[in-house]
């Protein structure tokens, strides 16, 4: 669950660094940094260090971050309408 959590505060959030990505996702420092160095790993997530400072956003280059951004977008939207579900 943390690394969703993650995954979508940066999907509309965009860019953001470590602690506060820990603080917006109610997690840990270590274990938010835990969850984004293996999303690192996976390309889904980049790292960017300034100074002391590590600054962390989607991969948008990576077909499986843009994919994974679009579904959490789309998610938080809100319910299918009923139209739609009768289709599917």
């Amino acid at each position: 669950m943390g690394r969703i959590k993650i995954l979508t505060v940066l999907s509309h959030v965009g860019e953001l660094h470590l602690t506060e990505i820990a603080k917006q996702t109610d997690q840990s420092y270590s274990s938010a940094e835990r969850h984004l160095e293996d999303l690192s790993d996976a390309a889904i997530v980049e790292e960017h260090d300034y100074g002391r400072v590590r600054m962390f956003k989607l991969n948008l280059e990576n077909p499986r971050a843009r994919i994974l951004r679009q579904l959490i977008i789309e998610w938080d939207k809100g319910p299918v309408p009923q139209a739609v579900q009768e289709h599917a």
